[in-house]
């Protein structure tokens, strides 16, 4: 498990009930896996120079716990390869 980033949680990124909202969820995953594609030369900048790129075809979410305002929340990921894909698993941690 990589640890890819730490980010406080944002009062714009909440809801009513004050709980991080799904969107930006899937905001701190989208972050984290960029991290992780930049380490092996897969992210934004490769992107741009080879004129090649990953896209993400699935996502699921799972709520194990609230996320709320002011929090720090830390994002650690499992990365598995396949001949044709890449499967990452993001998770994401209070501190």
């Amino acid at each position: 498990m990589f640890l890819l980033n730490s980010q406080k949680i944002l009062k714009e990124w909440t809801d009513y009930n004050q709980h991080m909202n799904l969107s930006y969820y899937i905001l701190v995953f989208d972050n984290a896996a960029e991290v992780m594609l930049s380490k092996f030369q897969m992210g934004e900048q490769a992107a741009k120079n080879t004129n090649r790129s990953t896209m993400a075809v699935e996502s699921h979410t799972f709520y194990k716990n609230e996320v709320k305002e002011g929090e720090e929340a830390v994002s650690y990921t499992h990365l598995r390869a396949h001949e044709t894909s890449l499967h990452l698993v993001c998770r994401l941690l209070l501190e």
